[in-house]
C-alpha cells in the first residue's frame, strides 16, 4: 500500500473520531453572514399592493389576484410561490416603497409535511375598480401612498382624491348608477385611465 493510500486512511480515521470538517447543518443551525439574500417575505405594514414587484420578477414568482366579492367588495391577493422564487432580490431592490419586502437570513425551506406552507406566502387588501366600466385599477393602499406622496397635487386626480376623502370618512359609498352615455358627473367618480379618457373624449357636455 502506498504512503498517499495511508494518509487517506489516517484522515478517515482521524474524522471517524473528531468528526467532519464541514458544517453540521442541519443537526445544528447553519452560520450566516448578515448579507447573506435568504427568503424575501412581503413586510404586510408596508406592501401596498402596487405590483410592481411581480412585474419585475424574472421567474413570474410572485403573482397577483384580483378578487370580486359576492357583497359587491373586491380584494387583491400578492402571492410568492418559493418553489419558483430564485432570490434574486430583485423584488425588494425595485419595491416602490423600498421597505415593501425584506430579505432574509431563512434559506431552509425543507419540509416533509404536504400541508405545510412554507412553499408560498400572500397578503392581501383592499382592492379599488372602476365605477364605469368594473375594470380592476390598484389597491387602496396604493392610492393612499400616492395622495401622500402628491399631496396637493393629488386634487388633480378625483381617483386618488376620492379614495383619500373616502379614507377619511370625508365621502360617502353612493351606488353609482351604470349608465351607456357620458355625462359630466361621471368625472367625479373613481375610473380608470380608460374610462377617464372616453369621458373625456365624448365632449357631450359642450365644453
Amino acid at each position: 500500500m502506498r504512503k498517499p493510500k495511508l494518509r487517506e486512511l489516517q484522515e478517515a480515521i482521524k474524522a471517524l473520531i473528531k468528526g467532519p470538517y464541514t458544517t453540521k447543518f442541519p443537526f445544528a443551525p447553519a452560520e450566516i453572514i448578515p448579507e447573506f439574500r435568504g427568503k424575501p417575505v412581503f413586510v404586510e405594514e408596508n406592501c401596498i399592493l402596487c405590483g410592481a414587484c411581480e412585474q419585475i420578477c424574472p421567474s413570474d414568482a410572485i403573482e397577483i389576484r384580483d378578487i370580486i366579492n359576492e357583497d359587491g367588495t373586491a380584494t387583491r391577493i400578492m402571492y410568492r410561490n418559493y418553489l419558483r422564487c430564485i432570490w434574486c432580490s430583485q423584488c425588494a431592490a425595485y419595491c416602490t416603497v423600498e421597505n415593501g419586502i425584506e430579505i432574509t437570513n431563512e434559506f431552509d425551506l425543507s419540509t416533509l409535511d404536504k400541508n405545510s406552507d412554507t412553499g408560498y406566502e400572500q397578503i392581501e387588501g383592499k382592492l379599488v375598480f372602476c365605477e364605469k366600466c368594473g375594470a380592476p385599477i390598484t389597491s387602496e393602499k396604493h392610492l393612499l401612498w400616492l395622495a401622500e406622496k402628491l399631496g396637493t397635487k393629488a386634487f388633480q386626480n378625483q381617483t386618488i382624491f376620492i379614495t383619500y376623502m373616502k379614507s377619511m370618512g370625508l365621502a360617502d359609498d353612493e351606488t353609482y348608477v351604470k349608465r351607456d352615455e357620458y355625462i359630466r358627473e361621471d368625472l367625479n367618480k373613481i375610473l380608470c385611465p380608460k374610462c377617464r379618457r372616453a369621458i373625456m373624449m365624448a365632449e357631450d357636455w359642450s365644453f
